[in-house]
């Protein structure tokens, strides 16, 4: 993997700042950037922990057998004794021969039956004392199952690590990679993200043991906010993955670049790109000088591919790798260059596919969007207005969402993308703005035009007017930096 990872982003250099929380759309890295402290050196000692075995089985536990109050300070120092056990179970062999730390976690490890357990099988067995913990306390409450995890030789434990590594200079951090569903409308499970969150927001202090490292779903943000006993300090660490056009063309550039010396490509003159300029002279190599879109109207094919992602890695590699498996079957010779069918065909072969992916990240929040889009965009020009769209909502939206609210209606379709605010117009273009290239939620008056995403456009057959395809915002790579503090 690290030979495939671009570091020269801001992104990358982000990392420096010890995050808590990788926070990103599905496709833009999440856990490659989880998992980069494999080939960093940053850390000594890395832990892989399942996060829904953890979730599902020991916090559900709790909840399922806990028959006084749940506060969230409770079920934190639930999940801080439940990681650091894990924890120790995965290290112990690392520890000191002879060294009180070794011996108090094997100890430790042995006195709640642990000890030669993989760590799915330490959650399970942590899932089996909690829960039996709390069938035998008088109300279950958990600060009584805490005292029964053996708090004091836990303790002791701790510090007894935690002492051995400070003296040797040893680094340790915890990985916790994202899921695919978290199930938040369960309220048991949004308990157990509460703790979890504020038990992460509370790491990675200058004297913790280790780190912690946490990856969430961007599309499920405002939700985990929601759930948040309090956003500020739960996610006063976190690095949020937007990229920008250059970023992911330097990406792109590399990946063609070792590509080429991989097969000898030797009339290309590789070079290594280290920035955006070498990375567009390595793609244009194989890329037409314009191409031509089904409007038949001229662009730049760097731009005209940009402009079919949601500036995702993913969208960008699925892109490019269709382009080339529809140029290599129409080629008759063995060159490698990209021609204007090709990069149409490729582009409009993977397209349905990333739509769909799109809408799987947001099903768990608006399960209706496919049909919603399905009935709503064939009936809407790529720019229209606020009152073209309550008029659709009317005659397809309200039936599709099954609901009257026309402020979720046009949420949801701000939020997966699929529409956009018009921020400028030329003889050429509608350039739109689109919600993920903004920190926050996008926002439209009554007075705004907007604009449907060249993904979404497409697929489900908007009406174009005056033969002007909509670009994306940040989709050229002269466009500013949109992302905060710059």
């Amino acid at each position: 993997m690290e030979i495939l990872f671009e570091h020269h982003n801001k992104l990358f250099y982000q990392l420096q700042d010890c995050p808590s929380i990788v926070l990103g759309r599905r496709g833009s890295g999440k856990t490659s950037y989880l998992k980069t402290v494999y080939f960093d050196d940053s850390y000594d000692n890395i832990v892989e922990l399942n996060t829904a075995s953890a979730l599902e089985n020991v916090i559900e536990a709790i909840n399922k057998f806990s028959g006084g109050p749940v506060f969230v300070e409770s079920v934190a120092e639930i999940w801080d004794k439940v990681i650091f056990i894990g924890f120790i179970s995965q290290v112990k062999e690392k520890l000191e021969n002879g060294g009180i730390a070794k011996k108090f976690s094997k100890d430790y490890l042995a006195k709640i039956g642990v000890e030669t357990e993989t760590i799915d099988g330490v959650f399970w067995k942590l899932t089996k004392i909690i829960a039996e913990s709390a069938k035998n306390t008088e109300h279950g409450v958990i600060s009584e199952i805490l005292i029964n995890l053996h708090n004091v030789s836990l303790e002791k434990t701790k510090t007894a690590v935690y002492e051995e590594f400070k003296s040797l200079g040893k680094t340790s951090i915890i990985l916790l990679d994202s899921l695919d569903d978290f199930k938040l409308h369960l309220e048991k499970v949004g308990r157990s993200i509460q703790g979890l969150l504020k038990y992460v927001g509370a790491s990675n202090k200058p004297n913790s043991l280790f780190d912690v490292r946490f990856c969430l779903p961007s599309e499920l943000y405002h939700s985990f906010l929601s759930i948040s006993s309090n956003p500020n300090k739960d996610f006063k660490r976190t690095i949020l993955l937007q990229w920008i056009s250059s970023e992911l063309i330097m990406i792109a550039g590399h990946r063609l670049n070792l590509f080429l010396n991989l097969y000898e490509y030797q009339n290309f003159n590789n070079q290594n790109p280290i920035d955006k300029e070498g990375a567009q002279k390595i793609l244009k190599k194989i890329l037409p000088p314009k191409i031509k879109n089904y409007l038949g109207v001229f662009e730049d094919p760097i731009a005209y591919i940009l402009r079919h992602t949601q500036l995702l890695p993913r969208h960008l590699i699925m892109i490019l790798n269709s382009i080339y498996k529809t140029n290599k079957r129409h080629r008759k010779s063995s060159e490698l260059l990209f021609t204007e069918d090709g990069i149409r065909e490729g582009i409009a072969e993977v397209e349905p596919r990333i739509v769909d992916e799109n809408f799987n990240a947001y099903s768990p929040v608006y399960p209706k969007a496919k049909i919603v889009c399905e009935r709503c965009i064939p009936e809407l020009h790529n720019k229209f207005s606020l009152g073209d769209l309550e008029r659709i909502f009317r005659q397809q939206g309200k039936s599709a969402m099954e609901s009257d609210d026309f402020f979720e209606f046009k949420s949801m379709l701000i939020e997966i993308g699929a529409i956009g605010r018009v921020i400028r117009e030329t003889e050429l273009y509608v350039q739109g703005e689109f919600e993920y290239t903004v920190p926050h939620k996008l926002v439209t008056g009554t007075d705004d035009l907007l604009c449907i995403h060249p993904l979404f456009s497409r697929i489900f057959s908007a009406k174009v007017r005056d033969h002007k395809p909509v670009y994306p915002y940040g989709s050229v790579i002269m466009d500013k930096d949109y992302r905060m503090g710059n």
